[in-house]
């Protein structure tokens, strides 16, 4: 609303100082034209940026653009992106989360980085000059992962097609990363989860900024899948809080907002990975629902 009342502003003044033209040319009246024309010359360029704005109809739009306009980045700056699903597994009102494979000793939510086909890959090479994320060390596992880099000038168009193409792992299935976090660590069995039902909330999506982490321009993508368990699975799920073990956790709320934080003692490590907030029922209202055939769906369900 604020982009469309801004863009009218600008259209009004630029009306109003072309009428203001016309009318003291009729007249004769130089400096009256010269006044006008001035005016119009200093809005038209605003009123151009307005116009485009109006068309960044998400905030990750704005601002790229924003950062474009302020000469931060350009057509060929390199903008790395990671894109990946989380699933919410909500029990007894606390959030399970698994120890990150990498090392890092956080706990996070179960999920991971979409991949895609070998034929998805030739054809981002080729159409988008894509080229493998070198801040995280790249092993058989994390083949064909969604982490790219991508000059700006393709950011856009890349995110359209991730949104349509089938030649990627997809909603319909997504037993992938269940299976690897929580089957083949030995945290559950097989045979109690060989149908996966889930439920697709929306994607968070970040603004393109400049990470400190890996210090580079980037936009990080998760899409949220809620787990809809079957009374046995539950089951399943409610027998490991009483199970010690350090692959996993039950988190509240709290806890995860404070990153696993105990405020007021001496334990004032992060245990908690910073991106589990995302997973969050009470943070919903930041997610969006993006375009596509296979986001008009909302319930899911594949087989292990």
């Amino acid at each position: 609303m604020k982009k469309i009342l801004k863009c009218l502003i600008y259209l009004i003044i630029t009306v109003a100082s072309i009428i203001t033209i016309v009318e003291f040319e009729l007249k004769n009246i130089p400096v009256g034209s010269s006044i006008g024309g001035l005016i119009a010359g200093l809005v038209l360029g605003p009123l151009k940026d307005s116009f485009i704005d109006i068309t960044d109809n998400t905030d990750w739009k704005t601002s790229q653009r924003r950062l474009e306009r302020a000469k931060m980045i350009n057509k060929n700056t390199k903008i790395r992106i990671s894109f990946s699903y989380l699933f919410r597994i909500k029990i007894q009102g606390k959030y399970f989360l698994v120890k990150n494979a990498r090392g890092t000793g956080k706990y996070q939510p179960v999920g991971g980085v979409y991949k895609y086909k070998d034929i998805e890959g030739q054809y981002l090479r080729k159409e988008f000059s894509a080229e493998d994320d070198d801040k995280i060390p790249s092993d058989e596992s994390s083949k064909n992962d969604y982490r790219l880099n991508f000059e700006d000038q393709y950011l856009r168009k890349f995110v359209k097609r991730f949104n349509k193409t089938e030649e990627r792992e997809n909603l319909s299935d997504l037993s992938r990363e269940f299976k690897e976090e929580l089957i083949d660590t030995g945290i559950l069995n097989i045979n109690d989860f060989k149908n996966l039902t889930y439920t697709y909330y929306g994607r968070h999506i970040t603004e393109v900024a400049y990470g400190e982490h890996f210090r580079c321009f980037e936009m990080l993508l998760a899409d949220i899948v809620e787990l809809n368990l079957t009374s046995a699975q539950e089951d399943k799920f409610i027998e490991l809080i009483n199970k010690k073990s350090d692959k996993y956790i039950f988190a509240s709320v709290d806890e995860i907002e404070s990153l696993g934080v105990k405020a007021g003692s001496n334990d004032l490590i992060e245990k908690i990975a910073d991106h589990t907030n995302k997973i969050l029922i009470e943070n919903s209202n930041v997610l969006t629902q993006p375009k596509g055939k296979q986001y008009k769906k909302k319930r899911y369900r594949c087989s292990m």
